[in-house]
């Protein structure tokens, strides 16, 4: 079934191609070419819906590895899955040693007395020693996997959230991907697909994480990964199968955004990344580049929940902004649009020429 939607995904896909042209004719008697609008117009349009109240992604946390790997789980309201998640983790076999630190954010729920029986329960094991429960106020999505990493104890490391689970063999396959290629991340899939851009579904050198930490007090979060963490790689490895479970969840973020002014922070989580990225001195890449402009049309998908035009048009003008300032020199410079699939091609036209007509024309046929 999910080959079955992956090619009717991919055909319409396709097909929004196709039409492309004849979108961008009907763009023309809805929307201008160009934006009479300022950057400052723009983040107080954007900020009046919901403002950037997000912190820095920079930090620096200390790294002692004495573990092959360090697994952090996020706990918030998740009582009906955790135990699974967690049996999923501690029933794994393999060489590899590994710490877990297991982070309840502020739940409501029954997870807290949950994890303090399971932690019980492991007395008498080898896990027991090498197993961590913290439970802290409420601090938001990002705050549960930033404690973890603020005291980090392994050479690797890995993010389980606790409404999902580790297939069997799934940290023995990942860290021998890892450290047989010498790989700075080594990602595996998940039954949807590549767990490529998510934060879990792999597992990391630790010495990424060690002047940088998820942005607190954004919702998408996950925004790290694309415009921090891989642009820091020198090689990363695809581990073939399926070796992470994903249970769609209906309270997560990712199924409740939409429509909401919080859907705003797509944009301000991935301004503020970009920013702290820059500001340390690191240069664009190829795969930076790539990232920003496939989340050009993720934000666009975003935001047209928010059914309001103006909204889009600021989003542009700031997206605008970001390219102009981290990626014209770099993609002239280097070439880097040339490399760029055909889409990708237009969408940093669009941005380069500041043409909103083309960008709707682009992103409203994915």
């Amino acid at each position: 079934m999910k080959y079955l939607k992956n090619s009717i995904r991919h055909f319409l896909h396709i097909i929004g191609l196709i039409l492309m042209p004849l979108r961008y004719v009907v763009c023309r008697m809805r929307f201008p070419k160009q934006l009479d609008m300022t950057i400052e117009d723009a983040e107080n349009l954007l900020s009046a819906i919901h403002p950037d109240n997000g912190q820095t992604c920079l930090c620096n946390n200390s790294i002692e590895t004495v573990y092959d790997l360090h697994i952090i789980v996020p706990v918030y309201n998740t009582a009906p899955y955790l135990r699974q998640c967690l049996d999923s983790i501690f029933q794994q076999k393999t060489e590899f040693s590994f710490f877990v630190s297991i982070v309840d954010d502020g739940s409501t729920d029954s997870s807290p007395a949950l994890l303090d029986d399971y932690y019980a329960s492991l007395q008498g094991t080898s896990h027991y020693s090498t197993t961590e429960i913290i439970h802290q106020a409420n601090q938001g999505p990002s705050a549960a996997r930033n404690t973890a990493l603020s005291s980090i104890h392994g050479k690797y490391i890995m993010f389980v959230d606790s409404d999902d689970m580790l297939l069997p063999g799934a940290i023995q396959t990942l860290m021998r991907g890892a450290t047989l290629s010498g790989a700075d991340i080594s990602e595996g899939n998940f039954d949807g697909g590549p767990a490529h851009g998510f934060a879990w579904g792999k597992v990391y050198r630790s010495e990424l994480f060690r002047h940088v930490h998820f942005p607190p007090g954004y919702w998408f979060e996950d925004t790290l990964n694309a415009f921090y963490i891989y642009p820091l790689c020198h090689r990363i490895v695809q581990v073939p199968g399926i070796h992470y479970y994903y249970r769609p969840n209906p309270c997560s973020i990712m199924n409740s955004f939409q429509g909401s002014a919080r859907t705003v922070d797509s944009l301000w989580a991935s301004r503020r990344v970009l920013s702290d990225y820059f500001s340390q001195g690191h240069k664009a890449t190829d795969r930076l580049l790539r990232h920003f402009l496939q989340d050009v049309h993720s934000t666009a998908s975003h935001f047209r929940t928010l059914k309001n035009e103006q909204a889009m048009q600021a989003l542009f003008a700031i997206q605008c902004d970001m390219f102009r300032k981290y990626f014209v020199g770099a993609t002239n410079d280097n070439n880097h649009d040339i490399r760029l699939p055909f889409l990708l091609k237009y969408t940093a036209h669009c941005l380069s020429t500041a043409n909103y007509r083309l960008f709707r024309a682009i992103t409203d046929s994915i």
